[in-house]
């Protein structure tokens, strides 16, 4: 197989990426991340991350993000022997082999695969071989343990979910990225798991925390708002630190099995709090966000004429920067698990 190239190789004098170097690198991978989230990734893990125990990234698919990270670990000074990369994802039935074939043609173009290679490696539903062979060739990938286990997506599967099982006797994550918790039952789970054995002041990442379908994330930050404290964010990428140890009773005291066991009251809360807190960050993509996650929430809890209320009252021009989260929400405010999307034109 060809050894995928390097953007270019590392700044001789710093042995470290240029800019251009690192753009080029973080660019190669199809991605439905920006590139800015990307380089947000890389620039935590290379300086803020304090270099010690597991790191757990959710839902990769092919891993733009998964190099993001891990080339950000692979330059830290402060990383320890020990500290590891554990990615979670189920590696397969997200496309078609035909839909995955021509997502990689870029990277045929750009000779990183020959074309025979990508056409073997995208034969399949399975992606897991591919993700492999993108990663397999740079020196971070040593850091790496890759686990094909996807997190519960419906409320009756998380008891019997043995998805993230292989931590069960970790105290010491380092980090989380959470970018595959596509529903309120996977983030009940993913969280209830990991934060309780994550350290404190630990960097806890959501990719999908500025994106207009995912209300299951924002209302899990503002249920444990007394616990996560907002550091920055690019584009959807949103960071937080966990600045408060919190048992797995104790998440679940407070972010429930359901969205329907929160409450309407608890959700105008959160649009309240939230837009009020990034409006005082002058983060425009928050705010707008508080207000199009609480319109999902309603729209999941069968309250389509309430969320249309909403909906009517957000003026686009004062968002002009973010109007595709509006347009998006005009079709289809957010997806029932498994994907299927929740219509306005749907019975309440």
């Amino acid at each position: 197989m060809n050894t995928p190239a390097m953007a270019s190789p590392p700044s001789v004098s710093t042995g470290l990426p240029t800019a251009t170097e690192l753009n080029r690198f973080l660019s190669q991978i199809p991605s439905e991340t920006s590139l800015a989230e990307r380089v947000l990734l890389y620039e935590l893990f290379k300086n803020s991350w304090d270099g010690e125990g597991k790191v757990v990234e959710i839902g990769p698919f092919l891993g733009g993000t998964t190099r993001a990270i891990a080339w950000g670990m692979q330059h830290n000074t402060n990383r320890q022997a020990v500290a590891a990369f554990y990615t979670f994802d189920r590696f397969s039935d997200y496309h078609t082999p035909e839909t995955l074939r021509k997502m990689l043609e870029p990277m045929v173009q750009s000779k990183v695969f020959k074309a025979e290679e990508a056409d073997s490696l995208c034969a399949t539903g399975s992606f897991l071989a591919l993700f492999k062979a993108i990663h397999e060739p740079h020196e971070y990938y040593q850091l790496m343990e890759i686990h094909d286990s996807p997190m519960p997506d419906l409320t009756d599967e998380v008891a019997s979910s043995k998805a993230l099982d292989c931590l069960a006797e970790t105290k010491d994550l380092g980090a989380v990225f959470i970018d595959g918790c596509k529903s309120w039952a996977s983030t009940y789970y993913a969280m209830k798991f990991l934060l309780p054995r994550t350290r404190l002041h630990a960097p806890v990442i959501f990719q999908d925390f500025g994106w207009y379908t995912c209300f299951w994330i924002s209302s899990f930050v503002y249920a444990l708002r007394d616990v996560l404290t907002y550091e920055k964010h690019a584009d959807s990428t949103y960071v937080f630190r966990l600045t408060k140890a919190v048992s797995e009773a104790g998440i679940a005291k407070r972010f429930k099995p359901t969205p329907e066991a929160m409450g309407g009251v608890f959700f105008q809360q959160a649009d309240d709090y939230l837009f009020t807190q990034c409006q005082a960050r002058n983060d425009s993509r928050g705010a707008l966000i508080a207000r199009l996650h609480h319109i999902a929430a309603l729209a999941t809890t069968h309250r389509l004429d309430a969320a249309a209320k909403i909906l009517k009252s957000i003026n686009p021009y004062e968002y002009q920067a973010h109007v595709n989260l509006i347009q998006g929400c005009l079709k289809s405010p957010t997806y029932r698990p498994g994907g299927e999307p929740i219509l306005w034109t749907d019975k309440n």
